[in-house]
């Protein structure tokens, strides 16, 4: 993928994320390299409707193996790999 396709599929997150999760925190806050756990903005619960919207807009299914702290950290460490595993699919 392009650049502008990584800025695209950041911000389409990050709408996603202000929009649907971010519930209790003020949108401002959350931007590309947010701490997404630490600001409580990513539970359990957000984070399986997360993992939800990234296979139905995106057609990325996230093994468990990737579902770590590291991972969901921020957008930009979501969006890596989401582009790490469109990659590895698409390679097949």
């Amino acid at each position: 993928m392009t650049d502008l396709d990584r800025a695209t599929l950041l911000e389409g997150l990050l709408r996603y994320v202000r929009e649907e999760l971010a519930t209790g925190v003020p949108s401002d806050l959350i931007t590309a390299d947010s701490p997404l756990l630490e600001l409580g903005v990513l539970d359990s619960v957000r984070t399986a409707r997360l993992l939800a919207h990234i296979r139905t807009t995106y057609g990325v299914r996230v093994p468990p193996v990737h579902m770590t702290g590291e991972h969901f950290r921020s957008l930009e460490s979501i969006t890596d790999l989401i582009l790490l595993l469109r990659s590895q699919t698409a390679s097949l």
